[in-house]
């Protein structure tokens, strides 16, 4: 299956040539996962290879994401609940977006 990571975490050239970054501010890579896998998963095996992943986006020894971000899933250019996007089982052409929370007025 093949599905495509963004991340908007100006993770740049920390994270090497793995991710294109065509903006300081935004990193992304397709790349091929195996049926079954979860979200939770997945990023847990990204922070393991790529450190800045691990300390800015998924704590790998909660199993979570990081409290200040929004993780959003796309399928066929619908959003995939919120509410669980941990457990969603990946399917091919997902897209998973990592943003960070802002606030203001």
């Amino acid at each position: 299956m093949r599905i495509l990571i963004e991340l908007w975490m100006w993770l740049g050239e920390e994270l090497g040539q793995d991710f294109q970054s065509p903006t300081s501010m935004r990193s992304a890579r397709e790349m091929d996962v195996e049926e079954g896998t979860t979200v939770i998963q997945l990023f847990d095996r990204l922070a393991a290879r790529y450190p800045p992943i691990g300390e800015k986006i998924f704590n790998r020894g909660k199993k979570s994401f990081y409290p200040n971000l929004s993780v959003i899933g796309t399928r066929n250019g619908q959003v995939i609940s919120p509410f669980n996007i941990e457990n969603t089982i990946l399917k091919d052409g997902d897209k998973i977006t990592v943003l960070p929370l802002y606030a203001g007025g």
